[in-house]
């Protein structure tokens, strides 16, 4: 019998059969389990890790909120719900400014620290492309350098303003230092 951190793994891997990471041409459940890696360093709590797991499953699969809330409950559901960006807003730009707005007005530690997870493993995901290729990168994120830099550093100062987990917001802070020159502290540019 799977525990539930099991059970979810199987169901995230499951649901994204078959999807690649296209600017890697990886499986797409990579990077779920890296996020859930990085929480797994800071919590044990077992509707978090599977919030990690599954907090792309919305956005990325054929799977939604009901399936989610049925297999793990409505907590996780509702977490995986708050980390899902809105897809019906079609420009990439637009919709990363709705779910920063979004995540200024969540008060759930637990979903804060698994998006400064989230944005962790996408910058390590495209280090060493980034390393070799400059800026370069950014094409296949959807976004420019500049709107890149505006994202990463507003999450940031999201998790910064909701006290995210400190070990999460240092490694964080590094990555976007080294991406981005700077963490650009300010507060609501939206």
């Amino acid at each position: 019998m799977y525990t539930k951190v099991e059970e979810a793994l199987y169901f995230m891997i499951k649901a994204n059969r078959g999807l690649k990471i296209k600017s890697d041409n990886v499986d797409r459940s990579f990077h779920p389990i890296g996020v859930y890696m990085i929480i797994r360093e800071i919590t044990d709590t077992e509707d978090v890790l599977i919030s990690a797991l599954l907090h792309d499953t919305i956005n990325y699969t054929d799977y939604g909120y009901e399936d989610i809330e049925e297999r793990f409950g409505t907590l996780v559901a509702d977490m995986v719900s708050d980390l899902s960006e809105d897809l019906s807003i079609a420009k990439w730009f637009e919709r990363k400014k709705d779910y920063i707005k979004r995540l200024k007005r969540n008060n759930d530690p637990n979903v804060i620290d698994v998006m400064i997870a989230d944005k962790i493993h996408n910058l390590l995901m495209l280090y060493d492309s980034f390393d070799k290729n400059g800026d370069k990168v950014w094409k296949n994120t959807g976004g420019s350098r500049d709107e890149n830099c505006f994202v990463f550093r507003e999450i940031y100062n999201i998790g910064k303003s909701k006290h995210a987990n400190f070990k999460l917001m240092e490694r964080y802070k590094d990555l976007i230092i080294h991406f981005f020159g700077g963490v650009d502290e300010q507060e609501d540019n939206i």
